[in-house]
């Protein structure tokens, strides 16, 4: 998957539950869930309602070991955090609402032991960890940083058991524990502490190996101690007269009561329940209740005398009788009962099946005991538990259980075969399953998924399925090795099997090709070698196997190339130096084996730490350096130790060089990023050996866009193509030879050359059978375009795809409908069903979420039953149905509209038009017209809809609903209405980062269909439906060759219908982009909806991605604009404080110099670039929240802010009247905020590139545009002329950098900085285009004085931003004449001079300005001379500019009028100029001629003549730019034209 994309995950699990053999067990604090850990390093997450009934929720996948122990991480009720520690040392932090790993790390020291306590020292929740080392360390919960480790002075040993307690009127906390060996150990921890401590006293006992150390939280006075043979308890007396070292005097630890084991078992743990009863358990998962002798009793008056063995009395028994003895011993913990639900007790226990219980403690009097105590002498009273149940049990027991990606194809009579291995090639969109019986089933993936899924005609689809036969026993690995390298046949496919044998298949004709029989085991892994190994090891693949060997197999030779098989223990991974043509084996005991891959030779043999040091170095990705690996090395050695980067690096440096001179020579190219990921990935996971292999899909949104787009212009027709200047032969031509046209261009310009070249020769064939049959020709145009828009594509010729062209829309298909929220608005899934061809879910989806370092959760199925509320149904907003007046059986109007949102809260939803994102935003970021003002549509203007128009469609006579399913077999997945009240209610409340990603995702697709030309799916599903009959012909080749001869009457018809339904297309997606970005939480309801998360949509803002990142921006200001204005207060109170006020090198974003890590760097490049949380260092994460408040406030004072007076721009100007009232921090009272958020917008423009803030970062990005967006809020407090030369600068070769047209690639970051920064520079002249004319007229006139003056930094003075961007200079000016021609006539002379600096003056000679720059000659008091190569100017204060083709000089001014002059002309011989200003109702005419060489110009034009013209009335709306013109007939007389039509002669 492509890095820092949005990855959505979905599984299907198949009928059979995952293993989960429990180790470790953990009940929130709140009682709502049981968290289970298990020995294969799988979190269960389970959900526990208020009447006790349990439903699993998701499963944590991270931990590469078993999971030793579960603990708290958070005691807050909006943080439900719990902390997993694994037996190789990892730890990860979680949140439990979405199974998102927040922190990970892997310490050398292993705990078996956390435990989560309240410090009274720090005042915050802290982690205290016992396990395989001599301390005991005291952790931050969120960080895992060691604040304390509590050394031993005294026979320092591995802690077996420790506690906290805390003494009453005191300010710091006790650490009791105890060693293996029997020492009991006290620390006291006060604030301020050193970290490293050792410990106040220590006694020895006679207690070996203790299992658990409680101390009664009733008294603080006895101590439990659990040891697998007995249990303890002990006296910890505080002495108040006197203390030796502390607090508590360790000699008074004295031994109250014993208990011995019980026969067959041995103790685990315990607990105590009150002041005299305790609970201890044992391995066997039966727990005991105990009461203790009154000797143990702080409350008896015989507290502390000598104890008796026979004092201690068990009355109770937990346990589940169950016949089946476990696998290993249960996991067994006890909760206290603290929630809400006020229980007592509670002793939870997981086993080894997956099965959780709880057992309510009860509480017995003294009379209970006594009649216990009378009536059972040789059985205990058994309690039966409160809960107990499986997963299997769970699995068995839903309605809908998750499907297996096989199901219904194949199965056999006794149902469907286990998946034992699989493997996804996604080249060709086929799944490779191979099963139990050694059967390998090849079928599409994307098919069989839909199957399975969704409902409708994927249901009844025909799916090709191929069937290997040729192992004996289950498959056990799979490999396809042209997936991880081109350099294999993409035909070959590798099989291993429990037969220990390695079978070469041709995917393609399903025939063995070879069988490899070298193994003496069953194979466990089949793996790639690196692609610089030697040509011999290239066309092999490695093979392990259960005897512990492994082997080198050639695919191309056929035979083994190296077996090595001399490894003691199994192998557990496979490393590679091919620098060295070594392999290198590590095993599960340590060892190291190092063989040559060119001969088999076993080079060496290596134990301990040297192993681990090899195993970490090797780099099987290694490149050969420009210099030598080593240099001492000589010729002779290098041949001897087979050292071959000597060798290689010779001719690397040669080819380097040869390299190095090609791509100097070559001209620029457009930079774009090239997608690495593909859309969807499927892999088989499991989580034993044993099980069959669910199925997991990753779709990665960004690469499903971009190959969408990619496949939008590889499928687009000739004409399109030409429609949109992709294939026009000058401009590609001109392209490809100037050598800037990237790879992905030239791939496609080829394409398109082909595919214009073949459909010309068919139109050829079509023209040819028109004549014959008599049909018309179109009328058309001198250019050859048709004149009637029906007719700009009669036919939509196109090339006949491949068998994988549809895949990339199938993938579409599949994502968009299992996200689409369902069920909300009755109409809109019927035109989901009908025009856009999404298919409704057939079951329950589950879907997971990724975070960092590839931490997964997903989802299983039957939580979404835990989570629907019976009550929830008449509550407001809870669910209310869009486009119903009535009940459910009133049939909706014929007349109305078929898509229609309301306004009014949802009271009235059937409305004449509906209310679509721009008229609830006030901004139109998802309607037609927005994708249709550049090259993205084809259509022209016929593909262009008013997005406040609702065209009408034909409505299905029959119901809604779609067509029942038949239940095939013995499979039920429920009805469509279960899934859509999942979709619906239960997945919009499951967490914040899953609303966000899921939006996000849908949203951004949505678009990207949008703006294709054909975007509905239906034409997989139907090939007679009316897109494919005219528009789109994808799988019958070149329709129309046959029913030319029949005439084309209907074609006007066909077209019109055609242009109809791809209107309605459009204006479907917007629609479903709509509901997603702004309906949705009204139509939901607060109880069932997680809003996105901001931060996350913030550090989207400038996402690589544009679909994404519009999708990201919209969000985000839906989502503030919903919350008001007191949500948007409780964002900035939350976010100021992280605003950087002031430069701190260390934590301050605002800073420069210094040097990082190189890791922190790269996470400092993507600080708004992803959303999964990394480990990063405490100055990192400064900086990265940092940059995100600077996103969040930016945007709340761009949207939100007070203006200093209203913007030019009408857009804004709606933008700003919808919003209201300003937000407090961002007005004129208050503006603190905007002040502080400024410098920051401002410092991350200007900053210099660093180790800390690279040059091309998304915040830079972020900067540049929130900067344009709030232009007229920051105004007051920016240095404009420094932001625009910022802008300037990055905007230098922008057409080179940014073309027009990136065919779904996105740019890579410095082209996509150069594209946000004109994108700013355009929001800032349109909002303010006098403070931006006048900004750029003061700029050029201070380089031409430092021109003037400085002739020795000529070079220097080249290299000015100013000059450098004066192609995007005249860009804004061309805009600005075409958009605000007011602003620009009033600043009319200010404006010359910028567009005399940036022109070219010798081709302003030659080609005259007309031709140059045509948009400023539009303008009447604009003149240029072509005799004199002289331009005049009228300015506003009624002055005449005189422009001279000469660097760097100043315009000279005379005053022609007492207003302004609005009309200049200069006569053709160039004697003459003529002049006009309606204010004084004057002509004049000045002679420009004069005979004196060495004259000053302002003498030589003076007035010659005058003339009163008739009053002009001008009225407020009169366009003073087109009020008057003058033209010259000959080189003395002129003729005023005005705007009534009149005509005046005035001659000289």
């Amino acid at each position: 998957m492509t890095s820092g994309s949005i990855v959505v995950p979905m599984v299907l699990w198949g009928r059979h539950a995952p293993t989960h053999c429990i180790s470790a067990i953990l009940m929130t604090p709140d009682m709502k869930h049981v968290v289970t850990g298990c020995n294969d390093g799988q979190i269960c997450i389970w959900d526990v309602s208020d009447d006790w009934q349990v439903c699993p929720r998701s499963l944590l996948f991270g931990h590469s070991a078993a999971i030793s122990c579960l603990a708290n991480g958070s005691y807050s009720p909006d943080q439900q955090y719990i902390v997993s520690s694994s037996e190789n040392g990892e730890m990860c932090l979680w949140d439990i609402s979405d199974g998102r790993c927040i922190e990970h790390t892997k310490m050398p020291a292993v705990h078996t032991d956390i435990m989560a306590h309240h410090f009274r020292s720090s005042k915050a929740m802290r982690l205290l960890c016992n396990g395989y080392y001599p301390e005991v360390l005291i952790l931050h919960p969120q960080t895992f940083e060691i604040l304390h480790s509590l050394c031993s002075r005294v026979a320092p040993d591995w802690i077996s058991a420790s506690c906290q307690i805390q003494p009453p009127n005191r300010q710091d906390d006790v650490i009791l524990a105890i060693s293996n060996s029997g020492a009991v150990k006290v620390w006291t921890i006060c604030e301020n502490d050193s970290k490293v401590k050792l410990e106040d006293e220590s006694k020895q006992i006679r207690s070996l190996n203790a299992q658990t150390l409680t101390c009664c939280p009733f008294n603080q006075r006895t101590v439990l101690i659990v040891c697998s043979k007995y249990w303890q308890v002990y006296n910890f007396e505080q002495l108040c007269g006197r203390t030796v070292h502390g607090i508590y005097d360790a000699s008074d630890f004295t031994l109250l009561c014993s208990e011995s084991n019980r026969c067959g078992e041995r103790w685990a743990g315990g607990h105590f329940l009150s002041v005299d009863r305790v609970v201890v358990w044992s391995t066997e998962g039966r727990g005991y209740l105990y009461k203790l002798p009154t000797n143990a009793n702080p409350e008896s008056g015989e507290y502390h005398r000598s104890h008796h063995q026979t004092t201690v009395h068990a009355y109770y028994v937990l346990d589940v009788y169950s016949n089946q003895s476990p696998a290993c011993f249960p996991a067994l913990t006890f909760f206290n009962g603290m929630g809400e639900k006020k229980t007592g007790g509670l002793l939870l226990r997981g086993d080894s099946e997956g099965r959780i219980v709880i057992w309510q403690v009860p509480e017995v009097s003294e009379k209970q005991m006594t009649l216990v105590r009378q009536e059972s002498f040789d059985r205990l009273p058994a309690l039966m538990p409160k809960l107990c149940t499986t997963l299997q049990d769970l699995w068995n027991y839903q309605d809908c259980f998750s499907p297996g990606v096989l199901d219904g194809l194949c199965d056999e009579e006794e149902g469907p075969l286990k998946i034992t291995s699989t493997i996804y090639i996604p080249s060709q969109g086929k799944l490779v399953c191979g099963r139990e019986n050694g059967t390998i089933v090849i079928v599409p993936a994307v098919n069989c998924i839909m199957r399975q899924l969704l409902a409708g005609t994927a249901r009844d689809k025909e799916i090709p399925m191929k069937m290997l036969a040729g192992h004996e026993g289950r498959v056990t690995c799979l490999l396809y090795p042209f997936n991880d390298c081109t350099r294999y046949e993409p035909n070959h496919l590798l099989s291993g099997g429990q037969d220990f044998s390695v079978i070469l298949w041709d995917i393609n004709t399903g025939v063995r090709i070879h069988t490899f029989t070298v193994h003496g085991g069953m194979l466990d892994q089949l793996i790639v070698p690196p692609a610089n190994c030697n040509p011999r090891i290239l066309q092999s693949v490695c093979s392990v196997a259960s005897d512990h060997s492994v082997a080198l197999l050639s695919l191309k030779e056929r035979k083994c190339v190296m077996l090595a098989g001399r490894h003691l223990f199994p192998v557990k991974a496979i490393r590679w130096r091919p620098l060295d043509d070594f392999m290198v084996v590590s095993c599960t005991d340590g060892t190291v084996y190092v063989w040559q891959m060119e001969t088999g030779h076993l080079d060496r043999v290596v134990h301990g730490i040297t192993a681990e040091e090899i195993v970490n170095n090797c780099d099987e990705n290694a490149l050969p350096k420009e210099t030598l690996t080593n240099p001492s090395l000589t010729l002779a050695q290098a041949l001897k130790r087979r050292n071959l980067a000597t060798f290689r690096n010779l001719a690397q440096q040669k080819f380097q060089t040869n390299t190095a001179q090609q791509v100097c020579t070559q001209g620029p190219k457009h930079e774009f990023i090239k997608p690495t990921g593909f859309p969807l990935l499927v892999q088989g996971v499991r989580t034993n050996t044993k099980d069959p292999d669910a199925h997991v899909l990753f779709f990665d949104t960004e690469s499903l866009i971009v190959q969408l787009l990619s496949e939008e212009f590889a499928l687009l027709s000739p004409g399109e193509l030409e429609a949109r200047g992709l294939s026009s032969g000058p401009l590609m031509d001109r392209k490809m030879h100037e050598g800037d046209v990237g790879d992905a261009q030239q791939k496609l310009a080829g394409f398109i050359a082909k595919a214009k070249e073949t459909a010309e020769n068919v139109t050829q064939k079509l023209q040819a059978k028109m004549d014959q049959a008599g049909v018309p020709q179109p009328l058309t145009q001198a250019d050859g375009t048709p004149l009637t828009k029906s007719l700009q594509r009669p036919k939509h010729i196109t090339v006949e795809p491949g068998p994988g062209d549809s895949l990339i829309m199938e993938i579409a298909q599949l994502f968009t409908s299992c996200l689409h929220a369902w069920g909300l608005d009755p109409d809109l899934d019927r035109l989901c069903v009908n025009k856009l061809g999404l298919l409704k879910p057939r079951c329950p989806i589950s879907f997971g979420l990724l975070s960092y370092q590839g931490h997964m959760s997903l989802m299983l199925p039957g939580w979404q039953g835990s989570a629907h509320n019976p009550h929830s149904g008449g509550e407001p907003g809870s669910h209310r149905s869009m486009g119903m007046t009535g009940g459910a059986g009133v049939a909706p109007d014929a007349d109305a509209p078929l898509i229609s949102f309301g306004d009014n809260g949802g009271n009235s939803f059937r409305q004449p038009k509906p209310t679509l994102l721009a008229q609830r935003m006030g901004s139109v970021p998802f309607d037609d017209a927005h994708y249709s003002t550049d090259e993205t549509d084809s259509e022209g203007d016929t593909a262009k809809t008013d997005v406040k128009v609702v065209r009408k469609v034909e409505r299905p006579p029959a119901s809604p609903q779609p067509p029942r399913l038949k239940n095939t077999k013995a499979y039920s997945f429920g009805t469509s209405t279960e899934a859509c009240e999942y979709s619906t209610k239960v997945r919009w409340q499951m967490s914040s980062a899953i609303t966000t990603q899921h939006l996000l995702s849908v949203i951004s697709v949505a678009n990207t269909l949008m703006s294709m030309t054909r975007a509905s799916f239906l034409m997989m599903n139907n090939p007679h439906h009316i897109l494919l009959k005219r528009d789109v012909q994808v799988h019958g080749g070149i329709t129309g060759l046959d029913t030319g001869e029949a005439g084309d009457t209907n074609s006007d018809e066909d077209g019109e219908a055609a242009t109809l339904a791809q209107a309605q297309v459009k204006q479907g997606w917007s629609l479903l982009a709509a509901l997603h970005c702004v309906l949705l939480p009204e139509l939901i309801g607060t109880l069932h909806y997680r809003s996105p998360q901001l931060e996350m949509l913030a550090r989207r803002w400038q996402d690589r991605c544009l679909e994404i990142r519009e999708a990201a921006q919209a969000l985000l200001l839906a989502e503030l604009r919903r919350i008001g204005a007191q949500g948007r207060k409780m964002v900035i109170d939350e976010w100021a404080p992280f605003l950087p006020t002031r430069v701190d090198p260390k934590i301050s974003i605002l800073s420069e110099g210094g040097k990082e890590d190189e890791e922190e760097e790269e996470e400092v490049d993507q600080m708004l670039g992803g959303d999964l949380m990394s480990k990063t260092s405490v100055s990192l994460e400064n900086r990265r929240r940092q940059a995100t408040a600077i996103v969040m406030l930016g945007v709340i004072g761009a949207e939100f802010g007070q203006e200093i007076e209203p913007s030019r721009s009408k857009a804004q100007e709606g933008k700003k009247a919808k919003t209201g009232k300003t937000q407090e921090g961002f007005n004129m009272s208050n503006y603190s905020l905007a002040r502080q958020t400024s410098r920051a917008l401002t410092f991350l423009l200007l900053s210099p590139p660093s180790s800390k803030l690279p040059a091309y970062t998304p915040i830079r990005r972020a900067a540049m545009d929130l900067l344009g967006r709030g232009f007229t809020v920051w105004e007051p407090y920016l240095d404009i002329s420094s932001v625009l030369m910022g802008l300037l600068e990055l905007c230098v070769d922008a057409e080179k950098r940014v073309p027009s047209v990136t065919y779904g690639l996105p740019l890579t970051p410095a082209s996509d900085a150069c594209r946000t920064a004109r994108h700013a520079l355009l929001l800032i002249a349109t909002a303010r285009p006098p403070a931006f004319i006048i900004t750029l007229a003061k700029e050029v006139a201070r380089y031409n004085a430092m021109a003037q003056n400085a002739q020795s930094q000529h070079t220097q003075m080249h290299n000015m931003a100013l000059v450098r961007a004066a192609p995007e200079i005249l860009h804004v000016i061309e805009m600005l004449v075409d958009k605000m021609p007011n602003d620009v006539a009033d600043l009319i002379i200010e404006v010359m001079d910028i567009t005399m600096h940036c022109l070219d003056l010798n081709q302003l000679k030659i080609r005259g300005l007309q031709d140059l720059f045509p948009a400023i000659c539009r303008f009447s008091m604009v003149s240029f001379c072509t005799n004199t190569k002289r331009i005049w100017v009228g300015a506003k204060s009624g002055g005449l500019a005189l422009y001279e083709m000469k660097q760097h000089t100043k315009c000279q001014m005379i005053q022609a009028h007492h207003g302004p002059v609005i009309a200049v002309a200069v006569s053709p011989d160039g004697k003459f100029v003529g002049t006009f200003s309606h204010l004084d109702q004057r002509i004049k005419f000045f002679q420009t001629a004069s005979s004196s060489i060495f004259s000053i110009g302002s003498q030589q034009t003076k007035c010659v003549r005058q003339y009163t013209t008739k009053e002009i009335t001008v009225g407020p709306l009169t366009n003073i730019l087109k009020l008057v013109r003058l033209v010259w007939i000959d080189n003395r007389t002129v003729v005023m034209l005005t705007v009534d039509g009149s005509e005046t002669k005035f001659s000289v």
